[in-house]
Protein backbone atom coordinates (compact mmCIF):
# COMPACT_ATOMS: atom_id res chain seq x y z
CA UNK A 1 0.00 0.00 0.00
CA UNK A 2 1.50 2.97 -1.17
CA UNK A 3 -0.03 6.05 1.43
CA UNK A 4 2.09 8.96 0.39
CA UNK A 5 0.72 9.03 -3.39
CA UNK A 6 0.51 12.27 -4.88
CA UNK A 7 -2.42 11.33 -7.19
CA UNK A 8 -4.46 8.34 -4.71
CA UNK A 9 -7.21 8.17 -6.80
CA UNK A 10 -5.34 6.52 -9.91
CA UNK A 11 -4.11 2.98 -7.80
CA UNK A 12 -1.67 0.42 -8.74
CA UNK A 13 -1.19 -3.31 -8.47
CA UNK A 14 1.06 -6.08 -9.32
CA UNK A 15 -1.99 -9.09 -9.36
CA UNK A 16 -2.37 -13.09 -10.94
CA UNK A 17 -4.70 -12.78 -13.69
CA UNK A 18 -6.85 -15.86 -12.82
CA UNK A 19 -8.78 -15.29 -15.41
CA UNK A 20 -6.21 -16.29 -18.32
CA UNK A 21 -5.17 -19.91 -17.40
CA UNK A 22 -2.33 -22.06 -18.64
CA UNK A 23 -4.36 -25.00 -19.19
CA UNK A 24 -1.36 -27.59 -19.70
CA UNK A 25 0.09 -26.61 -16.30
CA UNK A 26 -2.73 -24.08 -14.43
CA UNK A 27 -1.05 -20.58 -14.07
CA UNK A 28 -1.79 -17.96 -14.65
CA UNK A 29 0.10 -14.75 -16.11
CA UNK A 30 1.55 -11.74 -13.64
CA UNK A 31 0.09 -8.14 -14.91
CA UNK A 32 -0.08 -4.62 -13.47
CA UNK A 33 -3.16 -3.04 -12.95
CA UNK A 34 -4.19 0.57 -13.45
CA UNK A 35 -7.06 1.61 -11.43
CA UNK A 36 -8.59 5.15 -12.57
CA UNK A 37 -12.16 6.21 -12.01
CA UNK A 38 -13.53 2.49 -11.82
CA UNK A 39 -12.05 1.93 -15.05
CA UNK A 40 -9.23 -0.88 -14.82
CA UNK A 41 -6.82 -1.58 -17.61
CA UNK A 42 -4.27 -4.60 -17.11
CA UNK A 43 -0.54 -4.23 -18.97
CA UNK A 44 1.08 -7.62 -19.53
CA UNK A 45 4.65 -8.79 -17.24
CA UNK A 46 6.97 -10.36 -19.26
CA UNK A 47 7.98 -13.50 -16.86
CA UNK A 48 6.87 -16.87 -16.39
CA UNK A 49 3.36 -18.11 -15.64
CA UNK A 50 2.87 -18.40 -12.04
CA UNK A 51 0.22 -20.76 -9.95
CA UNK A 52 -1.65 -19.03 -7.23
CA UNK A 53 0.76 -20.66 -4.44
CA UNK A 54 3.67 -19.66 -6.37
CA UNK A 55 2.24 -15.90 -6.58
CA UNK A 56 1.65 -15.90 -2.48
CA UNK A 57 4.54 -17.31 -1.92
CA UNK A 58 6.39 -14.34 -3.76
CA UNK A 59 3.88 -11.76 -2.37
CA UNK A 60 2.87 -13.31 1.82
CA UNK A 61 5.11 -15.23 2.30
CA UNK A 62 9.03 -14.31 3.48
CA UNK A 63 10.77 -14.70 -0.17
CA UNK A 64 14.18 -15.95 -1.10
CA UNK A 65 16.03 -16.77 -3.89
CA UNK A 66 14.59 -16.42 -7.10
CA UNK A 67 11.41 -15.76 -5.26
CA UNK A 68 12.53 -12.63 -3.94
CA UNK A 69 14.33 -11.82 -7.12
CA UNK A 70 10.73 -11.86 -8.83
CA UNK A 71 9.47 -9.95 -6.15
CA UNK A 72 11.90 -7.08 -6.15
CA UNK A 73 11.08 -7.54 -10.01
CA UNK A 74 7.45 -6.62 -9.78
CA UNK A 75 7.88 -3.94 -7.42
CA UNK A 76 10.15 -2.19 -9.73
CA UNK A 77 7.60 -2.42 -12.43
CA UNK A 78 5.21 -1.02 -10.04
CA UNK A 79 7.23 1.65 -8.70
CA UNK A 80 7.80 2.73 -12.32
CA UNK A 81 4.07 3.06 -13.07
CA UNK A 82 3.88 4.89 -10.17
CA UNK A 83 6.71 7.78 -10.93
CA UNK A 84 4.99 7.62 -14.45
CA UNK A 85 1.24 8.99 -12.56
CA UNK A 86 2.85 11.21 -9.92
CA UNK A 87 5.84 12.97 -11.67
CA UNK A 88 5.62 12.55 -15.28
CA UNK A 89 1.91 12.97 -16.16
CA UNK A 90 0.52 16.61 -15.29
CA UNK A 91 -2.83 14.93 -15.63
CA UNK A 92 -3.74 11.25 -15.79
CA UNK A 93 -5.14 9.34 -18.30
CA UNK A 94 -4.74 5.78 -19.78
CA UNK A 95 -4.06 6.78 -23.47
CA UNK A 96 -1.09 9.53 -21.37
CA UNK A 97 -0.09 6.82 -19.43
CA UNK A 98 0.20 4.41 -21.79
CA UNK A 99 2.34 6.61 -24.24
CA UNK A 100 5.25 6.90 -21.57
CA UNK A 101 4.95 3.30 -20.09
CA UNK A 102 4.42 1.36 -22.95
CA UNK A 103 7.05 3.57 -25.49
CA UNK A 104 9.60 4.10 -22.95
CA UNK A 105 9.04 0.82 -21.44
CA UNK A 106 12.65 0.25 -19.92
CA UNK A 107 13.31 3.69 -19.05
CA UNK A 108 13.19 4.37 -15.53
CA UNK A 109 11.49 8.30 -14.59
CA UNK A 110 12.75 9.21 -11.89
CA UNK A 111 15.45 11.22 -10.49
CA UNK A 112 16.76 8.54 -8.21
CA UNK A 113 16.43 5.72 -10.73
CA UNK A 114 18.85 7.91 -13.46
CA UNK A 115 21.35 8.42 -10.40
CA UNK A 116 21.42 4.48 -9.61
CA UNK A 117 21.79 4.07 -13.06
CA UNK A 118 24.65 6.25 -13.17
CA UNK A 119 26.45 4.61 -10.84
CA UNK A 120 26.15 1.76 -11.96
CA UNK A 121 27.64 2.24 -15.39
CA UNK A 122 30.86 3.82 -13.85
CA UNK A 123 31.03 0.92 -11.26
CA UNK A 124 31.10 -1.34 -13.98
CA UNK A 125 34.01 0.48 -15.20
CA UNK A 126 35.80 0.38 -12.30
CA UNK A 127 35.05 4.35 -11.57
CA UNK A 128 34.45 3.33 -8.16
CA UNK A 129 35.32 7.03 -6.81
CA UNK A 130 33.08 9.00 -9.45
CA UNK A 131 30.64 6.23 -8.76
CA UNK A 132 30.49 7.33 -5.09
CA UNK A 133 30.10 10.80 -5.52
CA UNK A 134 27.02 10.47 -7.70
CA UNK A 135 25.51 8.55 -4.91
CA UNK A 136 26.91 11.02 -2.14
CA UNK A 137 25.11 13.10 -4.47
CA UNK A 138 21.68 11.42 -4.70
CA UNK A 139 21.75 11.35 -1.21
CA UNK A 140 22.55 14.75 -0.32
CA UNK A 141 18.95 15.93 -2.97
CA UNK A 142 17.48 13.56 -0.95
CA UNK A 143 18.22 14.77 2.43
CA UNK A 144 17.23 18.22 1.43
CA UNK A 145 14.01 16.74 -0.65
CA UNK A 146 12.66 13.62 0.14
CA UNK A 147 9.86 14.08 -3.10
CA UNK A 148 12.72 15.48 -5.06
CA UNK A 149 11.46 14.97 -8.92
CA UNK A 150 12.52 16.54 -12.11
CA UNK A 151 9.47 18.42 -12.64
CA UNK A 152 10.58 20.68 -9.46
CA UNK A 153 14.04 21.69 -10.45
CA UNK A 154 13.81 24.95 -11.43
CA UNK A 155 16.45 27.57 -11.01
CA UNK A 156 15.17 29.23 -8.21
CA UNK A 157 15.05 25.21 -6.96
CA UNK A 158 18.88 25.23 -7.08
CA UNK A 159 19.28 28.63 -6.01
CA UNK A 160 17.44 27.35 -2.47
CA UNK A 161 19.26 24.26 -2.62
CA UNK A 162 22.90 25.99 -2.76
CA UNK A 163 21.85 28.28 0.07
CA UNK A 164 21.07 25.20 2.39
CA UNK A 165 24.58 23.11 1.41
CA UNK A 166 25.87 26.39 2.75
CA UNK A 167 23.66 26.28 5.99
CA UNK A 168 24.77 22.59 6.40
CA UNK A 169 28.39 23.72 6.36
CA UNK A 170 29.30 22.34 2.28
CA UNK A 171 32.05 23.75 0.75
CA UNK A 172 31.93 25.48 -2.53
CA UNK A 173 33.72 23.08 -3.99
CA UNK A 174 31.11 20.26 -3.20
CA UNK A 175 28.23 22.19 -3.87
CA UNK A 176 30.05 22.25 -7.62
CA UNK A 177 30.87 18.37 -7.44
CA UNK A 178 27.62 17.48 -6.71
CA UNK A 179 25.44 20.05 -8.93
CA UNK A 180 27.55 19.31 -11.68
CA UNK A 181 26.64 15.42 -11.19
CA UNK A 182 23.24 17.32 -10.91
CA UNK A 183 23.37 18.97 -14.11
CA UNK A 184 24.65 15.76 -16.01
CA UNK A 185 21.59 13.83 -15.01
CA UNK A 186 19.57 16.42 -15.97
CA UNK A 187 21.36 16.32 -19.76
CA UNK A 188 20.36 12.81 -19.72
CA UNK A 189 16.60 13.49 -19.08
CA UNK A 190 16.44 15.72 -21.71
CA UNK A 191 17.88 13.59 -24.02
CA UNK A 192 15.24 11.24 -23.08
CA UNK A 193 12.79 13.17 -23.35
CA UNK A 194 11.93 12.62 -19.77
CA UNK A 195 12.67 16.71 -18.85
CA UNK A 196 11.91 20.08 -21.23
CA UNK A 197 13.21 22.41 -19.09
CA UNK A 198 16.97 23.18 -18.49
CA UNK A 199 17.98 25.03 -15.39
CA UNK A 200 21.08 25.56 -15.65
CA UNK A 201 22.96 28.62 -18.17
CA UNK A 202 24.29 31.92 -17.91
CA UNK A 203 21.20 33.87 -17.90
CA UNK A 204 20.03 36.06 -15.13
CA UNK A 205 17.05 33.55 -14.92
CA UNK A 206 18.75 30.70 -15.74
CA UNK A 207 21.20 28.73 -12.22
CA UNK A 208 24.91 28.99 -12.23
CA UNK A 209 27.10 26.44 -10.34
CA UNK A 210 29.30 28.40 -8.11
CA UNK A 211 33.13 27.97 -8.64
CA UNK A 212 35.00 26.54 -5.56
CA UNK A 213 36.52 29.12 -3.43
CA UNK A 214 40.10 27.85 -2.74
CA UNK A 215 41.55 27.91 0.60
CA UNK A 216 45.22 27.82 0.76
CA UNK A 217 46.67 24.41 0.78
CA UNK A 218 50.39 25.28 -0.29
CA UNK A 219 53.30 24.99 2.70
CA UNK A 220 56.24 27.13 2.45
CA UNK A 221 59.43 25.77 2.06
CA UNK A 222 60.44 26.50 5.38
CA UNK A 223 57.38 24.70 6.78
CA UNK A 224 58.83 21.62 3.93
CA UNK A 225 62.17 21.78 5.82
CA UNK A 226 60.71 21.39 9.40
CA UNK A 227 59.11 18.24 8.04
CA UNK A 228 62.18 16.90 6.48
CA UNK A 229 63.72 17.46 9.72
CA UNK A 230 61.10 15.89 12.01
CA UNK A 231 62.44 12.63 13.50
CA UNK A 232 59.70 10.61 15.56
CA UNK A 233 59.60 6.91 17.09
CA UNK A 234 55.88 7.04 16.35
CA UNK A 235 55.40 4.59 13.17
CA UNK A 236 52.08 5.88 12.25
CA UNK A 237 53.64 9.05 12.04
CA UNK A 238 56.79 8.55 10.13
CA UNK A 239 54.84 6.63 7.82
CA UNK A 240 52.22 9.42 7.17
CA UNK A 241 55.30 11.49 6.93
CA UNK A 242 56.85 9.36 3.96
CA UNK A 243 54.26 9.20 2.00
CA UNK A 244 53.27 13.06 1.98
CA UNK A 245 57.08 14.08 1.71
CA UNK A 246 57.47 11.35 -0.97
CA UNK A 247 54.60 12.92 -2.96
CA UNK A 248 55.75 16.29 -2.56
CA UNK A 249 59.79 15.02 -4.42
CA UNK A 250 57.81 13.42 -7.15
CA UNK A 251 55.23 16.24 -8.80
CA UNK A 252 52.88 16.41 -6.00
CA UNK A 253 51.55 12.50 -7.43
CA UNK A 254 48.12 11.60 -5.94
CA UNK A 255 47.97 8.98 -3.41
CA UNK A 256 45.89 7.21 -5.51
CA UNK A 257 48.75 7.08 -7.98
CA UNK A 258 51.15 6.34 -5.57
CA UNK A 259 49.40 3.24 -4.17
CA UNK A 260 48.66 2.29 -8.00
CA UNK A 261 52.83 2.83 -8.27
CA UNK A 262 54.63 -0.89 -9.45
CA UNK A 263 58.29 -1.28 -9.75
CA UNK A 264 58.09 -1.45 -13.73
CA UNK A 265 57.13 2.21 -13.71
CA UNK A 266 60.75 2.93 -12.20
CA UNK A 267 63.21 2.92 -15.33
CA UNK A 268 66.76 3.83 -14.20
CA UNK A 269 66.62 7.38 -12.19
CA UNK A 270 62.63 8.11 -13.57
CA UNK A 271 59.26 7.22 -12.35
CA UNK A 272 57.14 6.79 -15.42
CA UNK A 273 53.29 6.82 -14.87
CA UNK A 274 49.65 7.68 -16.04
CA UNK A 275 47.15 9.30 -14.19
CA UNK A 276 44.60 7.39 -12.33
CA UNK A 277 42.49 10.75 -12.69
CA UNK A 278 43.14 11.24 -16.32
CA UNK A 279 43.62 7.70 -17.89
CA UNK A 280 39.81 7.01 -19.28
CA UNK A 281 38.90 10.51 -19.66
CA UNK A 282 41.35 11.38 -22.24
CA UNK A 283 41.75 10.24 -25.73
CA UNK A 284 45.21 11.02 -25.41
CA UNK A 285 47.38 9.30 -22.47
CA UNK A 286 49.63 11.77 -21.21
CA UNK A 287 52.78 9.97 -19.51
CA UNK A 288 54.48 11.71 -16.78
CA UNK A 289 58.24 11.37 -16.15
CA UNK A 290 59.43 12.53 -12.44
CA UNK A 291 63.18 12.77 -12.02
CA UNK A 292 63.29 10.23 -8.52
CA UNK A 293 65.96 12.35 -6.44
CA UNK A 294 67.68 10.63 -3.86
CA UNK A 295 65.55 11.55 -1.12
CA UNK A 296 62.25 9.75 -3.05
CA UNK A 297 64.58 6.75 -3.66
CA UNK A 298 65.04 6.82 0.09
CA UNK A 299 61.83 6.24 1.01
CA UNK A 300 61.25 3.41 -1.19
CA UNK A 301 63.89 1.42 0.28
CA UNK A 302 62.66 2.64 3.68
CA UNK A 303 59.31 1.63 3.52
CA UNK A 304 58.84 0.25 0.23
CA UNK A 305 57.76 -3.58 -0.93
CA UNK A 306 60.83 -5.41 -2.02
CA UNK A 307 61.39 -5.10 -5.35
CA UNK A 308 61.94 -8.88 -6.84
CA UNK A 309 59.66 -8.43 -9.94
CA UNK A 310 58.69 -5.40 -12.44
CA UNK A 311 55.12 -6.05 -11.38
CA UNK A 312 54.96 -5.46 -7.25
CA UNK A 313 53.63 -2.61 -5.99
CA UNK A 314 55.88 -0.27 -4.87
CA UNK A 315 54.34 0.83 -1.59
CA UNK A 316 52.36 -1.88 0.48
CA UNK A 317 48.82 -0.43 0.05
CA UNK A 318 47.31 -2.87 -2.29
CA UNK A 319 47.92 -6.00 -2.94
CA UNK A 320 47.17 -8.06 -6.11
CA UNK A 321 43.70 -9.79 -6.27
CA UNK A 322 41.72 -6.82 -5.45
CA UNK A 323 38.45 -5.54 -6.36
CA UNK A 324 38.14 -2.22 -7.86
CA UNK A 325 36.16 -1.49 -4.95
CA UNK A 326 37.98 -3.47 -1.79
CA UNK A 327 41.23 -0.59 -3.18
CA UNK A 328 39.11 2.08 -3.42
CA UNK A 329 38.40 1.24 -0.11
CA UNK A 330 41.63 0.86 1.42
CA UNK A 331 42.56 4.17 -0.09
CA UNK A 332 40.03 5.66 1.31
CA UNK A 333 41.13 4.30 4.61
CA UNK A 334 44.94 4.81 3.95
CA UNK A 335 44.49 8.54 3.10
CA UNK A 336 42.18 8.93 6.52
CA UNK A 337 45.01 7.75 8.76
CA UNK A 338 47.85 9.45 6.77
CA UNK A 339 46.48 13.01 6.95
CA UNK A 340 45.43 12.40 10.66
CA UNK A 341 49.28 11.94 11.78
CA UNK A 342 50.15 14.40 9.27
CA UNK A 343 48.09 16.72 11.54
CA UNK A 344 49.25 15.44 14.70
CA UNK A 345 52.99 16.32 13.01
CA UNK A 346 51.81 19.73 11.77
CA UNK A 347 50.80 20.70 15.70
CA UNK A 348 53.94 19.69 17.37
CA UNK A 349 56.44 21.60 14.68
CA UNK A 350 54.00 24.64 14.47
CA UNK A 351 52.58 24.34 10.78
CA UNK A 352 49.20 25.77 10.75
CA UNK A 353 46.36 24.39 9.10
CA UNK A 354 44.54 21.15 8.49
CA UNK A 355 47.22 20.01 6.82
CA UNK A 356 46.07 16.76 3.88
CA UNK A 357 48.14 14.38 1.71
CA UNK A 358 46.95 17.69 -1.01
CA UNK A 359 49.35 19.89 0.57
CA UNK A 360 52.31 17.96 -1.06
CA UNK A 361 50.70 18.50 -4.63
CA UNK A 362 49.87 21.97 -3.95
CA UNK A 363 53.05 22.46 -2.19
CA UNK A 364 54.94 21.31 -4.86
CA UNK A 365 53.86 22.91 -7.75
CA UNK A 366 53.47 26.94 -6.12
CA UNK A 367 57.18 26.70 -4.42
CA UNK A 368 58.39 25.88 -8.17
CA UNK A 369 56.41 28.84 -9.21
CA UNK A 370 57.82 30.89 -6.60
CA UNK A 371 61.32 29.97 -7.62
CA UNK A 372 60.57 31.22 -11.01
CA UNK A 373 60.25 27.75 -12.76
CA UNK A 374 58.04 28.32 -16.32
CA UNK A 375 54.40 27.78 -16.07
CA UNK A 376 54.64 25.48 -18.92
CA UNK A 377 56.96 22.73 -16.59
CA UNK A 378 55.18 23.06 -14.11
CA UNK A 379 51.61 22.19 -16.33
CA UNK A 380 53.49 19.52 -17.86
CA UNK A 381 54.71 17.88 -14.43
CA UNK A 382 51.52 18.11 -12.94
CA UNK A 383 49.51 16.80 -15.96
CA UNK A 384 47.57 19.52 -16.68
CA UNK A 385 46.14 19.84 -20.74
CA UNK A 386 46.68 23.14 -20.68
CA UNK A 387 48.76 26.06 -19.04
CA UNK A 388 45.62 27.54 -18.34
CA UNK A 389 44.75 25.02 -16.21
CA UNK A 390 47.98 25.29 -13.99
CA UNK A 391 47.61 29.41 -13.76
CA UNK A 392 43.96 28.79 -12.25
CA UNK A 393 45.45 25.81 -9.94
CA UNK A 394 48.03 28.48 -8.81
CA UNK A 395 46.71 31.68 -8.93
CA UNK A 396 44.45 31.11 -5.49
CA UNK A 397 47.49 30.67 -3.36
CA UNK A 398 49.29 33.43 -3.88
CA UNK A 399 47.33 36.54 -1.50
CA UNK A 400 50.60 36.79 0.33
CA UNK A 401 52.75 36.68 -2.32
CA UNK A 402 51.24 40.09 -3.87
CA UNK A 403 50.80 41.53 -0.07
CA UNK A 404 54.55 41.22 0.25
CA UNK A 405 55.37 42.42 -3.17
CA UNK A 406 53.25 45.44 -3.16
CA UNK A 407 54.12 46.59 0.63
CA UNK A 408 57.74 47.40 -1.34
CA UNK A 409 55.85 50.42 -2.79
CA UNK A 410 56.05 51.94 0.44
CA UNK A 411 59.02 50.66 2.02
CA UNK A 412 61.10 53.91 1.92
CA UNK A 413 63.97 52.38 4.63
CA UNK A 414 65.40 50.15 1.17
CA UNK A 415 66.34 52.56 -0.88
CA UNK A 416 67.19 51.51 -4.71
Amino acid sequence: MHTDRKKPEVTTAIILEKRITNKDKNKHPVKLRITYQRRRKYYTIKTKYLSINEFETIYYQKSRGKNKELRKKFEKIENRAIDIIDNVLNEFSFEAFEKEYLTHKKQETSIKAYFEEKASELDEVNKIQTAALYRATLKSLLEYDKNITFLKISPKYLRNYEKWMIDEGNSYATIGIYLRNLKHIINRAIKNRVVNEYPFGTDKDKYQIPKGKNTKKALTMADIEKLFLYKTENRNEYLALQYFLFSYLCNGMNMVDIANLRYSNIQDNSLKFIRQKTKDTTNTKVEINVYLLPEAFEIINNIGNENTKPDNYVFPVFSDGLSEIDKYKILKQHIKNTNKYLRQIANKIGIDGKITTYYARHSYSTILKRLGTPIEFISEQLGHQSTNVTRSYLDSFEDEQRVMHSSKLVDFEKKL
